[in-house]
This record gives C-alpha cells, sequence and structure tokens, in this order.
C-alpha cells in the first residue's frame, strides 16, 4: 500500500509538470534519480539538461527530479515502464531482475582495472548487454560507473574472515547478496533511503558504496573504517521510457542520442576522479580509517567469492561473461585507487 501510494505520487507530480510544459513548442521531459546533487551522476543529468537544450536549439526540454524526488529506483523503472516518466539513472544491479545478462556486472572482481572497465562500456559489446531490456519497456542509452564499490564499517576488515556474522546492506540482487553470503557475512537487502539510520541504529553493521555515495550520504559519520576492495566497478545505465522513445521522430532521436553521448562522456571521465578526491578527504582526516588492501588481501576476498559465479549459473548470461573476459584479455590487473 505504501509503495502504491509512492508511485502515485510520482506519477502525479510528473503529470503535473508536463501538464506546465506542455504550454510551450517542443519535447517537454522529465529524468528521475535517486542520488545526492554532490555526486557525480546527479551533476551529469543536470549537464544532460544543457547539452539536450543545445543539441534541440531549445525544442527538447528536460525537467531533473532527483534525491528519489519521484520515488525509489523500483518505483522509478516502474514509470519508465508505463511511460510516466521519461528517463532514469540506475545501477545495473537493480535491473537485474529484467535481464539476465545484465547481471553479470554483479561478478565480483569482474573487470582488471578502471580502464578496461571504462572501454568495456564505451564499446559495442556493451550495448549487447542491455539490448533485452527493451522488450521489457526499457530503453537503454548510455552507461554511466558509480564508481568502485568498497566496504564501510566499524570494525577493521582486511580479510573474508573479518567479514564473519557481520550484517552488511546490500541492494537487493542476489548476486550482489550472494557475494557477502560466500564472504561469511550477513547480507541485509535494503533499500538506500534507509540505510544510514540503520547504521545509526545499529540494525546493520556495516554497507558497501562508492566514495562518493558514502559521503554524499553520511555514511562516514556513523562507520569507522571503509575497506578499498573494489568488489564491484558499478555501471549505471541512463534509460529511457520505451514508450518515449517510440514517439520521437528519426530526427529527435538523434538530437537526443547526440546529448546522451555527451553526457556521458563528461560521467565518465569525471566520476572516477571525484570518488577519489573523497578518499583522499577521508585519509587525510584519518576518519574514517581508510584501509587499503595488498593485492595478496584483495586477491583472498576474490578466491573467496569466486563460488558466487558458480552458484548463480541459471541468472548469469555465461555467454557474455566469456565474451567480457576476452574483452579485457590484454589488460594487466591493477587494484582500485578511488
Amino acid at each position: 500500500m505504501k509503495n502504491r501510494k509512492r508511485l502515485l505520487i510520482g506519477t502525479l507530480l510528473v503529470a503535473l509538470i508536463l501538464s506546465f510544459s506542455s504550454m510551450a513548442f517542443g519535447k517537454d521531459f522529465v529524468l528521475g534519480h535517486t542520488g545526492h546533487a554532490s555526486v557525480t551522476f546527479a551533476q551529469a543529468a543536470e549537464k544532460f539538461v544543457e547539452y539536450l537544450a543545445k543539441e534541440s536549439n531549445g525544442t527538447m526540454k528536460l525537467q531533473v527530479m532527483g534525491a528519489a524526488a519521484l520515488g525509489n529506483n523500483r518505483e522509478g523503472i516502474e514509470q519508465i515502464q508505463q511511460g510516466v516518466t521519461d528517463f532514469w539513472l540506475i545501477s545495473t544491479g537493480l535491473l537485474a531482475q529484467f535481464s539476465k545478462a545484465v547481471s553479470v556486472f554483479d561478478i565480483p572482481y569482474l573487470f582488471k582495472s578502471e580502464k578496461a572497465g571504462l572501454d568495456f562500456v564505451n564499446s559495442d559489446l556493451a550495448m549487447e548487454v542491455v539490448e533485452p531490456l527493451k522488450e521489457k519497456g526499457i530503453m537503454p542509452l548510455g552507461y554511466f560507473f558509480q564508481g568502485w564499490r568498497h566496504i564501510h564499517s566499524n570494525i577493521a576488515v582486511r580479510s573474508p574472515e573479518d567479514l564473519k556474522g557481520l550484517k552488511i546492506r546490500t541492494e537487493p540482487a542476489p548476486i550482489r547478496m550472494g557475494i557477502f553470503k560466500a564472504l561469511g557475512a550477513n547480507p541485509v537487502p535494503m533499500d538506500f533511503g534507509e540505510v544510514f539510520t540503520s547504521l545509526q541504529q545499529g540494525v546493520i553493521d556495516a554497507g558497501e558504496n562508492t566514495f562518493e555515495n558514502i559521503k554524499s550520504q553520511g555514511f562516514h559519520t556513523v562507520q569507522k573504517y571503509i575497506t578499498v576492495d573494489g568488489h564491484i566497478l558499478d555501471p549505471m545505465l541512463i534509460v529511457m521510457s520505451k514508450k518515449s522513445w517510440d514517439k520521437l521522430s528519426d530526427d529527435e532521436k538523434e538530437t537526443l542520442m547526440k546529448a546522451v553521448k555527451k553526457t556521458t562522456a563528461w560521467e565518465l571521465e569525471n566520476a572516477f576522479g571525484n570518488n577519489k578526491k573523497v578518499m583522499e578527504e577521508f585519509k587525510a582526516a584519518s576518519t574514517p580509517e581508510v584501509i587499503m588492501l595488498t593485492p595478496e588481501q584483495r586477491a583472498a576476498f576474490r578466491e573467496a567469492s569466486k563460488s558466487v559465479i558458480e552458484e548463480n549459473k541459471a541468472d548469469i548470461d555465461m555467454v557474455m561473461y566469456e565474451k567480457i573476459q576476452k574483452f579485457q584479455e590484454s589488460y594487466k590487473e591493477e587494484a582500485p585507487n578511488s
């Protein structure tokens, strides 16, 4: 009942925005996301407004509704499928329920390095991964990166043994939960908006996220340690409602994609550097303590989580997994530094 009510509120908000904007000539769109205004992907959304207006000579306008103003990610994707909201920014992990292929990004320690990840999301193969989303009414337009996901906790984590029994929040995706089960922790799927209070009240002991999200949500104020393990290099997608996409002319689609490409290029160029700035800020303050794992320590986490692949084969496109492995054969293994 609560979720349906929130979805209705989000729908009414979008309708209200469009009722005013429809008085003007041209196309008017709404984009939703759940991020804080300070994080790179939220800033990229504002860049998208700018690029779209410029590419269309002002005939295509975009209203951004961030910080979960239109609801959480699940509600946002429902709005996308219904054609209520036009665009949404979302982690691929939250789209795994719609496509087995997308689950491949949840495999722990998938990418050898930042460069390998960046080159992959800029490849044709990356768009092949998300092609099946179209059948669900979700039009994938391009990739962002949130960055490397790390463990934040109130105990120092330097080995899988340190995670034994720890209640750790994860995104509600089976493979992501499976990673921490394999490491001996007790994964707790939880909506992003509930994490701070749950950490503060001791409902959970830990979480995992990027440096930017850790800071923007204030997790660093209620956690003592961040372990730079980089278990997932977290892609995001900018998606559009297939219903909204199908209403565009070929020229409008071309104009839109020019703006999308400029937006994704800007986000990918800035995401890792901005995460690194936060990491260095925490290091300088010595709180929370940033634990940099040795290659041997990180290898222990990778080895302990390997079983996730075998246990979730039915939910992973193993052909795509092998393609990604082949794609990065020539890349060197590099530890995350952001």
